[in-house]
């Protein structure tokens, strides 16, 4: 029976991952950079974030991601530049997706509300060159007529790869208290077909994003500072949509320092007439950060699978987090409202 429902799910997955994988992380604000290039140097200071996540460890095969990304902001020409490399390893044939791409964003003062500095809006528009590589080990794989018991009449390919370059563009608004704003990722629409396909080429990917964060205790300057940062919650969000599949990230966090909690919910609870089977809803998350010092923070996350019929058999998701700030008492002159969203 567990041989059963594991190769169900493999089943599951790879028609998931064949028509359209949308790697994620539950903590994506810990590397905001893989949301949007308009992130990029969004601590106006430099910053190191290292993720990891362990999707669904209790289903045979491989379903992991993982990147570093580093970014600075460059005050005197208030732009923000960031590297971010990124790899998602998939299924028993190790379907893979690596990453490298080169990010720059620019920040722009629209307006002031008069005598209150803390009500400056700022635009960022943000852009990104990326390299990505798509690759498979045919070999792992295992045909049906494998699963019927019968010689394989075919003769499976060799380790192949596919190899394209791609951009993203971004834009965001933003004061000290609330941002919102989308991206539009593989605006070339690259091939990535292993088979030398061209006739299919990616979809454009679109993502919009937005919070809000809400003091809990009154303050004469509610700007966002360095150190030692009073209680608050924020509120995110954050849609995806690639290719006739969406995916809803809606969650809060709580923030008394050292300690962050927060709870997400992923899925979009809406039945689809077509198919009254199907609902689209995915996950509940927990996670908990904590600052190590005012400069390096950990954090962890747990996604509880609800899939219908799934629940008991994936063993959730785990994510690790590691973000580490620095050079941020340069330039204090040229500081103005920084981004208000979380850090995890």
């Amino acid at each position: 029976m567990k041989k059963i429902v594991g190769l169900l799910l493999i089943l599951l997955l790879s028609l998931q991952i064949g028509t359209s994988q949308i790697a994620h992380y539950s903590q994506f604000y810990s590397t905001p950079m893989t949301i949007a290039p308009s992130f990029a140097g969004l601590t106006e200071a430099s910053r190191l974030s290292v993720n990891y996540r362990d999707q669904w460890p209790a289903v045979p095969g491989v379903f992991r991601t993982m990147s570093v990304g580093v970014d600075h902001y460059f005050s005197r020409a208030k732009s923000g530049v960031g590297i971010l490399i990124f790899r998602d390893v998939a299924g028993v044939g190790n379907l893979g997706l690596t990453e490298a791409g080169l990010q720059y964003s620019y920040k722009l003062k629209v307006g002031q509300k008069r005598g209150n500095r803390n009500s400056e809006w700022f635009l960022r528009p943000g852009i990104q060159f990326k390299y990505s590589q798509r690759s498979i080990d045919f070999e792992k794989l295992t045909f049906g007529d494998q699963l019927l018991g019968q010689s394989s009449t075919s003769h499976a390919p060799p380790l192949s790869n596919k190899s394209y370059i791609d951009f993203t563009a971004s834009l965001m608004g933003y004061t000290d208290l609330y941002w919102g704003g989308f991206s539009v990722d593989h605006l070339l629409k690259p091939s990535q077909s292993l088979y030398g396909n061209q006739s299919y080429r990616m979809k454009m990917k679109f993502d919009v994003f937005g919070g809000a964060k809400v003091m809990l205790k009154r303050q004469k300057n509610r700007r966002v500072r360095y150190g030692r940062e009073n209680e608050n919650v924020t509120f995110a969000i954050n849609y995806q949509y690639w290719d006739k599949f969406d995916q809803l990230d809606i969650g809060a966090y709580w923030t008394r320092d050292p300690l962050i909690l927060g709870a997400w919910f992923r899925g979009i609870p809406i039945v689809d007439k077509k198919d009254q089977s199907f609902n689209n809803i995915d996950a509940i998350i927990v996670m908990v950060g904590f600052k190590l010092s005012p400069n390096l923070k950990i954090g962890y996350s747990y996604d509880m699978t609800i899939i219908r019929n799934l629940f008991s058999h994936t063993g959730g998701a785990h994510e690790i987090s590691l973000v580490w700030e620095f050079n941020k008492g340069l330039d204090k002159r040229y500081k103005h409202t920084i981004i208000p969203c979380p850090s995890f």
